[in-house]
């Protein structure tokens, strides 16, 4: 194939492409036949336009449906092995052109329809597409009962986007199974997760929980990584070149498990003695300053808790709050300090801004809502820290949102 490269793993789809046997029902062969026969869309009028696009829409739906059905008769059968494709979902790969992941995404649907015998009849009779049904697949097993909703979501389903289907479902998920700020370490490693799947498109879909820790983490690589602002692309779409770029970066980096610097922790209530390495290793004054100075040292200014060091204060080293500071906040404010709201729904706000040389230290935090920030910038009320490190508000020109635990 000349300068074409082709992997092996493609080559191999293409060679059982081509001793896959070619029996074909009288019908799809006359429908074949009858796609020739299609009128030319430069001929249309409007109506006629938006009338073809629906019916097409429709006809591909439930040839889409038919697809699946006959991946999901393939699995049930064997045929893989007897046709020696390996896995149903190298041999839907194979027969149709696409991808592995797409193949088995197919078969995956395929089985999952058996027990969504109302989503499958919609999906059949063109009524929801193939992204319909995925997306009600892969939500329905987060809905306790969900057979007593599948007629009225494949109802919802015909009538509305597979995105607005799926932040439906997921709306009702969390209401039978709410994901609580309070949520411990183990319960939230327990429900962490996350998909990668290949559309028929070619282009994957991501989604998934994170910890609030590696939540959090993730935010802030995924923001240091974001490009500036610019007309021709959305934050979305940023946010996804910085996922390609942190990607881009793991991939170059020959220990991305182990440590790429040096971490050295400086306890600030006996500076300048206190410096020691991440292992507990305590340095020297002369050594902290000449590893201060090194482009790998990050130093993390903090205090000791017993024999534990927390990264209470990052002065002017950050801009945002850290995992432990925010941890930090959370137990001493417990939401925002104006109206109640619950923590997933603030922000860590600095009361001497960050622009105007606040520091990033507990001392200088407070959690808001969105509201009551927006609120803060724009004059209705001032914070200030109390003699026992709390912070207090002044009296309101607007009265505050009513407290929430949503």
């Amino acid at each position: 194939m000349g300068f074409f490269e082709v992997s092996f793993a493609a080559r191999r789809r293409a060679r059982i492409r081509a001793e896959l046997p070619t029996v074909t029902g009288r019908v799809l062969l006359e429908m074949d036949a009858l796609a020739d026969s299609l009128p030319d869309p430069a001929g249309m009028g409007p109506d006629e336009m938006a009338g073809s696009m629906a019916a097409v829409s429709r006809l591909r739906n439930r040839l889409d449906a038919y697809l699946v059905h006959i991946a999901g008769a393939a699995d049930a059968s064997g045929a893989s092995q007897t046709l020696r494709a390996g896995t149903t979902g190298t041999l839907v790969a194979a027969a149709t052109g696409s991808t592995p992941q797409a193949g088995s995404a197919i078969v995956k649907l395929a089985r999952e329809l058996r027990g969504l015998p109302e989503v499958d009849a919609a999906f059949t009779a063109g009524d929801i597409s193939s992204m319909h049904a995925a997306v009600i697949a892969e939500n329905a097993q987060a809905i306790p009962n969900f057979r007593s909703i599948e007629h009225t979501t494949a109802q919802v389903a015909a009538e509305v986007d597979p995105v607005s289907v799926r932040h439906i479902l997921q709306t009702i998920a969390d209401a039978h199974n709410p994901a609580k700020p309070d949520l411990d370490t183990a319960e939230q490693r327990a429900r962490r997760s996350l998909r990668l799947s290949a559309r028929p498109s070619g282009m994957w879909r991501i989604s998934g929980l994170l910890t609030d820790i590696d939540g959090a983490a993730l935010a802030d690589v995924l923001a240091s990584f974001t490009a500036e602002p610019d007309p021709d692309s959305s934050p979305e779409q940023r946010r996804a070149d910085a996922l390609a770029d942190v990607a881009s970066a793991a991939a170059a980096n020959t220990r991305p498990l182990g440590v790429s610097g040096v971490s050295v922790l400086v306890d600030i209530d006996n500076m300048p003695d206190s410096a020691v390495l991440a292992d507990g290793t305590r340095l020297s004054a002369a050594h902290y300053e000449l590893l201060s100075c090194a482009a790998v040292c990050t130093v993390i200014f903090g205090r000791r808790a017993g024999s534990s060091f927390v990264p209470l204060a990052l002065a002017r080293t950050a801009r945002r709050a850290s995992a432990a500071q925010w941890a930090a906040l959370i137990a001493r404010d417990r939401g925002c300090i104006r109206c109640g709201r619950t923590p997933r729904f603030c922000h860590a706000h600095h009361i001497i801004g960050w622009a105007a040389g606040g520091l990033t230290d507990l001392e200088n935090l407070a959690l808001l809502c969105s509201r009551c920030h927006h609120d803060l910038h724009h004059g209705r009320y001032t914070i200030a820290m109390d003699p026992d490190g709390l912070p207090k508000i002044t009296p309101t020109t607007r009265a505050p949102p009513i407290p929430t635990a949503a």
